[in-house]
């Protein structure tokens, strides 16, 4: 072997080194799957004097490797931040079912509810937006679907809208005493004006039909609305006497991973027939990495 292949070589070997201590130490700080702590959903479970109701926008597909916000990650990050509160019933947007299978493992005290939206690229962008709640906690009375769009039962598309949007519900009575809620979900469009307004008018459709099927049930509302207080869709539930949860808050729910801190809220906990108190922004997740591009929201409610 020549001289000048010796010298290559060592420069090659050098270089993978160097490599390899680099990957190593980054993956040391940013780990691929951060340890999950599963956490006894026992207290929640015998808490019969409130409901504590989340909202949170996973985004599931997207992130970065360099920046340690790649899905596996945030998958694991998001699993504890959950455990750390365990809500009663928690509405996810953007999650997918990558996300859902994995998430069984880290989440057992879960049973969960959700359907793809339809007319996604691939799988790991089928947006569900899904519902999580505590199965040794309540009985699963009705679960369902519906499309933002002019023909809400079919999977379907606004013609203007960016992409296929949902509604999906469900209705949850707890075991040991049969006080029974309806939690429904939703991510309303983020490019048509127009359909995050039609998104407003058949969620509160929706939620007055099921209301009266279940005698005037209390009734959470959450999502990602993509319109401020301001917002048509956000009026919409106001005018039929939906109380936001965040009464009057404006720390921003949407941050955009980490550019955005000026905004306001984006996502939404509304409720009718229950009182809110509590309300907060978990934007607290010390976690050296975003978990998503948005904050989790919850607040506890009581019945009225």
């Amino acid at each position: 072997m020549s001289k000048k292949v010796k010298t290559i070589l060592t420069i090659l070997i050098s270089l993978l080194l160097v490599i390899t201590v680099v990957i190593g130490g980054f993956f040391a700080i940013f780990p691929m799957k951060p340890k999950v702590e599963i956490k006894s959903a026992q207290e929640r479970i015998e808490n019969k004097s409130e409901i504590f109701v989340a909202s949170y926008n996973t985004a599931a597909p997207w992130g970065n490797l360099l920046e340690g916000t790649y899905t596996t990650r945030r998958m694991h990050l998001w699993a504890n931040q959950i455990n750390n509160i365990l809500p009663d019933s928690l509405g996810v947007q953007e999650i997918n079912s990558f996300w859902v299978e994995d998430l069984k493992e880290m989440l057992p005290q879960y049973a969960y509810y959700g359907v793809k939206r339809g007319g996604d690229e691939n799988e790991q962008k089928s947006e569900m937006n899904g519902i999580y709640y505590l199965k040794d906690k309540f009985n699963l009375l009705e679960s369902d679907t519906f499309w933002i769009s002019e023909t809400p039962e079919t999977e379907s598309k606004y013609e203007n809208a960016g992409c296929y949007r949902i509604c999906s519900y469900v209705v949850l009575e707890n075991k040991a005493t049969g006080f029974t809620y309806i939690h429904m979900n939703t991510h309303f469009d983020n490019s048509s004006v127009e359909a995050q307004n039609l998104g407003g008018k058949l969620v509160v459709e929706y939620a007055e039909k099921l209301t009266q099927k279940y005698e005037n049930a209390p009734i959470v509302i959450t999502g990602d609305f993509n319109q401020y207080s301001d917002g048509e869709s956000v009026k919409a539930l106001a005018d039929k006497g939906y109380t936001n949860a965040n009464g009057g808050d404006k720390t921003p729910t949407y941050h955009g991973w980490g550019e955005n801190s000026h905004a306001e809220p984006i996502d939404y906990i509304f409720v009718k027939d229950f009182t809110a108190s509590d309300y907060k922004v978990h934007s607290d997740t010390n976690t050296k990495t975003d978990i998503s591009d948005h904050y989790m929201i919850s607040a506890k409610l009581n019945v009225k």
